[in-house]
Formats: C-alpha cells, structure tokens, sequence
C-alpha cells in the first residue's frame, strides 16, 4: 500500500532517533509553535526537525519554541494541512504528489524523466523551478512554504528479465505501478505495459511472473526485500518527490522579523541535512542490494525523453501547465517538446 512504502521510505535505513538536548530557560516562550506531521519519529526528517527546534530554541534566547508532533499525532496529512490553514498548528510538512491535485504546480517533480540525478534536481528546485512551484502555494492557498524543500527520494526501476539501460528495453514489460494515471501514462508512452499490484501483493506477483519488474524507492526494494525476485535495479531517476515545510500565513506574519529569520535558517539548514542524509542512505541500500547479487545498471536518460518526446508527452504537459511554466522548466531541466 502507497502508505506503507511512504513510512519505509521516511524511516529509510533503519536511522536511530538521536534527540537533541533541549536548553533550558528561567522564563516561559514568548512564542510557541506546534509542527506535525506523520512521519515515524525513527526517522531522519523527525531526526532534523528536533535539530531545528533545538537551534530555534537556543538562537533566539529562549523566546520561541517549536514542538515538533511526529507519527500522525496532530492528524492525518490531509487534516495537518487544514489545521495549518486555520491556524490549529503553525506548520507542517507535505509532499508534492498529496498537492498536486490542489496545486497544479506541485505535479512538475512527478513529471517523467525531468530529472537524471540530485546533481540535476537541487539547482532547478533550489531555483527558478522551485520558486514558481513556491509561488502557488502562497496564490492557492494562502499559506507561507520555507525555500528548501525535504527530500523524500527519486523511484528506480527492477526486473527480473534483463537490465534496462535505454527506453527500447522497457518495451512489452509488465511493470507494476502505483494506482496513478499520470505515472501509467509514463509506461504507456514507453511501450511497457503498466499493472497495478498493491504493495503486500508485490513480491507474489514477481516472485509467480504475473508481471516482471516494478518500479519505487530503494528503501521499498530492500524492505520487502524486492532483491530475492529481481535481478536488476535501473537507476532510471524517472520522478520525484519532496516535502515542503507549509507555515500558516498569519503566524508567520505576527513572528517578529528577527524570529522570522531565525525559524527559516534553522529549518532551511536542517533540510540541507536531511537531503545529505537521504544521499547517503541511498548509496548505503545500493550497496547492500548489490553484496546480495543485484546488478545496478546506469541508464541513457536521453533515449527516455526522446521516447516520450515523440510519444507527445511532453507537449500534453506543456499544454496543461502553460507556455511560461513549460519555459522555465526547460530552462532549468533541458527537457523539451
């Protein structure tokens, strides 16, 4: 199920939860915030949220205090949302594939093949693509999004057939996908032929060959322990998915501008080392996947784009978002119609 793979994929490698040490001062906040979200409180995003808190609290002397409510404590993520919009609690974190249907802007990173790698994806989304992404949260629904975005991790490719390196090995593969139309279109597009098996079911399906690869997060292969029935893993980067940090309009507002500043270095600078610790999570899977036989296969992104390309994904895209959103993302990406 989408939300059993999304907490593996949040708890990642199994990281402890290290809890910072919390100073202590003589008189009560002045300001006190609430941040929830439903991530497992094991993993690295609750880990760096602590380490946020711990550094709001020291920078501004004892005069703000963030708690941070993890495990879905605070609500389920579509009601986080709506506390955070009505001022229940000041923020929250939200990934970009729950948005989409609200902000249509939200849909770029789950966009095919826009991103070959990190290298690729953290200057466009740091960037002018980020920025117009950002834009729409504050245009649609009002509420503040902080300028670093988390990283919730890039979906690979597995088979068991043969490796794939180039657009003309998926063609005719029965690949499992999750429950969305858009991501099928993808497969289509490449002339795979997409199935939807829910994730308890996933590895009877392959282990059985009613299908023959599927595609996810590594976190997901190792987790259900994929490796056993799949012999290659493709490092295909096809979509992505972060976490913005959502912060109600008016608290943000009524936060002096010193405070202000201090949230958002904080915050920012703690998902700068969440990505690093999703990187290195990544390459930790990789390698333990790969002691147990599985065979990593770099692939040649341009043959993906030009597949879709022809196939007028890009330009139904291009269509559905605008000439001036397409613009800036083939400025930033070198995708084009």
């Amino acid at each position: 199920m989408k939300q059993v793979a999304r907490r593996v994929v949040l708890r990642g490698a199994g990281a402890a939860l290290a809890a910072p040490t919390i100073c202590q001062y003589a008189h009560a906040a002045e300001v006190t915030w609430r941040l929830g979200h439903v991530a497992p409180t094991d993993t690295p995003l609750h880990r760096r949220l602590l380490e946020a808190a711990d550094a709001i609290t020291k920078r501004s002397d004892g005069k703000m205090e963030l708690s941070i409510v993890g495990e879905g404590r605070a609500g389920i993520q579509s009601g986080l949302l709506a506390q955070v919009r009505g001022g229940g609690i000041e923020m929250t974190v939200a990934a970009s594939t729950q948005l989409a249907t609200t902000l249509p802007l939200c849909s770029i990173p789950s966009i095919g093949f826009l991103f070959g790698d990190y290298t690729s994806l953290w200057p466009a989304i740091d960037g002018e693509l980020g920025q117009i992404i950002r834009s729409q949260f504050q245009s649609q629904l009002g509420m503040v999004v902080l300028d670093k975005i988390w990283d919730f991790g890039f979906r690979q490719i597995t088979t068991s057939t043969h490796p794939i390196q180039t657009a003309m090995d998926l063609a005719g593969l029965k690949i499992r996908t999750q429950i969305d139309v858009e991501q099928m279109e993808i497969f289509r597009a490449l002339g795979a032929i997409p199935v939807v098996v829910t994730l308890p079911y996933l590895r009877t399906a392959l282990e059985h060959h009613q299908i023959e690869g599927q595609e996810g997060m590594l976190p997901v292969v190792e987790y259900a322990r994929l490796n056993e029935v799949q012999n290659y893993c493709a490092m295909t980067y096809h979509i992505w998915d972060g976490l913005w940090l959502c912060v109600n309009p008016a608290a943000w507002t009524n936060l002096p501008e010193r405070l202000q500043h201090i949230v958002a270095n904080a915050l920012n600078g703690a998902a700068q080392r969440q990505r690093e610790d999703s990187a290195k999570m990544e390459e930790s899977i990789r390698a333990s996947l790969a002691r147990t036989g599985m065979k990593f296969t770099d692939v040649a992104l341009d043959t993906f784009r030009d597949a879709l390309r022809r196939q007028g994904y890009y330009a139904k895209i291009k269509t559905k978002l605008g000439d001036q959103t397409w613009q800036v993302i083939q400025k930033t990406t070198g995708v084009a119609t």
